[in-house]
């Protein structure tokens, strides 16, 4: 079976964004980033989750995943929250897309998202240690549901992208 629409899922600082690209570049498929075409359309995401609420991202991220899954020959990089609405679990686990879950483990992404300021969820908290295990437990449940898990412990976005392209071959 040739998989021509492929969704990474996990959780912020996984590799999703840069795993996908080299995927893209690598098939010849149209790469496509929620968090950036969101970006693009409105404005910096924690910018929109302070002035508008979680709850509005959500229905915004959801009208750019219906789009973009209309499209064939595809590698999309979701946000990591994307899988809280029932509508976009729908869509990214239905029969048509492929979808791989990049787990990385609460350690590694604290060392991957300890300067980063760019993650609404994870700013506010003086312990994003515990931040990242409550997020993660809160999803797993969601991103388990994916057709192949990925571990990125130790694997580099490249690592992880010829993994994904010897599944999908």
């Amino acid at each position: 079976m040739k998989y021509n629409k492929i969704a990474l899922i996990g959780m912020p600082g996984c590799g999703k964004s840069k795993t996908a690209k080299i995927i893209s570049e690598k098939l010849n498929y149209a790469f496509f980033d929620t968090d950036a075409i969101f970006e693009k359309k409105h404005c910096g995401i924690s910018e929109y989750f302070e002035k508008y609420g979680e709850d509005k991202f959500r229905y915004e991220e959801s009208l750019i995943l219906s789009s973009i899954v209309k499209n064939d020959n595809f590698i999309l990089s979701t946000g990591g929250g994307i899988v809280l609405l029932p509508e976009n679990r729908d869509i990214l686990f239905g029969s048509n897309i492929v979808t791989f879950y990049l787990k990385t483990s609460e350690n590694e992404l604290l060392k991957r998202l300890t300067n980063d300021s760019s993650r609404p969820l994870l700013n506010n908290s003086k312990d994003k240690f515990n931040s990242i295990v409550k997020l993660a437990s809160s999803r797993e449940k969601y991103y388990s549901k994916a057709s192949f898990i990925i571990n990125t412990d130790c694997k580099s976005a490249d690592m992880a992208a010829d993994e994904i392209i010897e599944i999908i071959k």
